[in-house]
């Protein structure tokens, strides 16, 4: 087949590819959207978004999300808190001040921990941070499975990409620019946060929203172990039911074309447009980090 065909057939498989993914990615929206918007024939957008009442079991049934939307913020937030400076020191010190065999090591030891099935972090959190949590805080923690203890096992999880895609990002600087500053009499300290830091920030920025949009979806952990309390955390020790639970908890016992049902369907849109408000404002803020 000669190199002209073979280009071509590149070409046109690529194409294929994207057009199906689309498709595919406008199809799960579309599917979302229409089951979703059904909600509202039934129930108010006022009390949907507004209200913290949700209680879908009742006779006479409720479908507030705002304490379920509150729970999804806060365990989100405190997660970036923890995952986000811990993920930037490591990928540093790997990137620039660890030698061969220690870098190695803390790789592996890295992408092991991105392999643990989230089910087991969520098992860990339930029987041993919880009790961590009520002998170190009695007078603050009612409840071992809070915020808190969901928030350190989601770091445990996001931890590994924010580390590998920021020491990417990092290593992607190229190289006679860190040689030309030392060069120059800077330090290495100086080097980094003037020279090798703003040139990845691109990078870095990537690894943000790669890193929080796996956060925001997570379900497993934050079903076993942030507490399915109904309620607006006044603190990192509250118990909250964080949107991705109640979808999971409740999908596979509600009645088909029920009111619950839409609601839930509808909870999956208000993810969705938190994950691409969190990425569009990401990216615009990317493209003026270039002009």
């Amino acid at each position: 087949m000669s190199r002209k065909r073979i280009d071509l057939f590149s070409r046109v498989l690529v194409t294929g590819a994207a057009l199906l993914t689309m498709v595919i990615l406008f199809g799960i929206f579309f599917f979302l959207i229409s089951d979703g918007v059904k909600v509202f024939g039934k129930i108010s957008l006022k009390d949907f978004f507004l209200s913290t009442r949700w209680y879908p079991t009742y006779e006479d049934a409720e479908f507030g999300i705002l304490a379920l939307l509150s729970g999804t913020l806060a365990v989100t937030g405190l997660t970036l808190l923890i995952s986000i400076p811990l993920g930037f020191i490591s990928a540093i010190f790997l990137a620039e001040f660890s030698n061969r065999k220690t870098h190695d090591f803390l790789k592996y030891v890295f992408e092991l921990t991105a392999g643990i099935p989230s089910v087991v972090l969520g098992s860990f959190g339930l029987k041993y941070i919880s009790k961590w949590l009520m002998e170190l805080f009695p007078m603050k923690v009612w409840a071992g499975l809070n915020i808190l203890n969901a928030s350190l096992m989601l770091s445990v999880l996001a931890m590994p990409y924010f580390v590998t895609l920021i020491e990417d990002a990092l290593k992607a600087v190229p190289v006679d620019q860190k040689e030309a500053s030392l060069a120059l009499g800077a330090n290495m300290t100086s080097t980094l946060f003037r020279v090798l830091i703003p040139q990845a920030r691109s990078g870095i920025l990537n690894a943000v929203i790669l890193g929080t949009n796996r956060i925001i979806g997570e379900t497993m952990v934050v079903l076993m172990i942030a507490g399915g309390a109904t309620m607006i955390p006044q603190s990192i020790f509250d118990p909250v039911r964080p949107l991705t639970a109640a979808i999971a908890g409740e999908m596979g016992e509600v009645e088909l074309a029920s009111t619950h049902y839409f609601a839930l369907f509808m909870i999956g849109v208000v993810l969705l447009t938190i994950s691409l408000i969190f990425t569009v404002t990401a990216m615009r803020l990317k493209r003026g980090m270039r002009k």
